[in-house]
């Protein structure tokens, strides 16, 4: 099989939101703060209001929730009442509120990762697979190995065996994986090991001159990591 993957790139060591245990061991990050920016006043001071915020991006994810008060006609602060976790992007955040002018702008900013295994402030990220489990595609976490192009992978209902395809997922026990190089241009992978990832074309980078191109030939083996591509070397995508 080549080198085995580290089980460290399968789910997360994250301890995940404090609030509950499902989700720990998955990837993503936690809502650490949510800013307010934007034109409005003569909002109700007294009253905190419930702060939308959207859902997380991966399976057992918590929700993260937050309020809204006024300190003045024109100044809001946010509360953050539940961090969550399995946001890999950045969610959006919003309020409807009633009286004054305007509503005001949140925007959300993503914990940050200390490296405290063990800690609920260790965000450390995992390899993003894509597959048909169940009835659909999901994003899912993987639970094992089972060789370089098939791994036990579970979403937030499902738990199933898939198989690594070169192309996007679309029937029961497929899977993808994608990688980028140094230029931009992306790959499925279809084996990956410890080290190595083979590859085959995605989408390419528009040149100029050359037109659409990639570094890497379709069945090539390339080195890979989380960190940005390199000349020779591809980013798994990661999350």
């Amino acid at each position: 099989m080549g080198r085995p993957l580290n089980k460290k790139f399968f789910g997360n060591r994250n301890i995940g939101s404090g609030s509950v245990t499902t989700d720990n061991g998955i990837g993503g990050q936690a809502v650490a703060s949510i800013a307010v920016t934007g034109s409005f006043s003569g909002k109700t001071t007294a009253t905190p209001y419930a702060v939308t915020i959207s859902a997380p991006n991966l399976p057992t994810g918590v929700q993260a929730t937050a309020t809204i008060t006024f300190s003045s006609a024109t100044a809001g602060t946010v509360t953050v009442t539940e961090g969550g976790s399995g946001y890999t992007t950045v969610p959006t955040a919003t309020c409807a509120l009633g009286g004054g002018t305007g509503n005001p702008t949140l925007t959300a900013v993503l914990s940050v990762d200390t490296g405290a295994v063990g800690s609920a402030t260790n965000q450390e990220n995992a390899i993003s697979m894509t597959a048909f489990i169940g009835s659909s595609t999901a994003a899912v976490d993987i639970i094992r190995q089972v060789s370089t192009r098939r791994y036990k992978v579970k979403s937030a209902s499902n738990t199933s065996i898939v198989k690594l395809k070169a192309s996007a997922a679309s029937a029961v026990g497929e899977a993808t994986i994608v990688a980028t190089d140094s230029i931009g241009a992306t790959y499925f992978v279809t084996k990956l090991t410890g080290k190595r990832a083979t590859l085959t074309q995605k989408t390419a980078v528009a040149m100029s001159p050359g037109g659409n191109t990639w570094v890497f030939i379709t069945g090539a083996s390339a080195p890979w990591s989380f960190a940005s591509a390199t000349t020779g070397r591809v980013q798994i995508d990661n999350a």
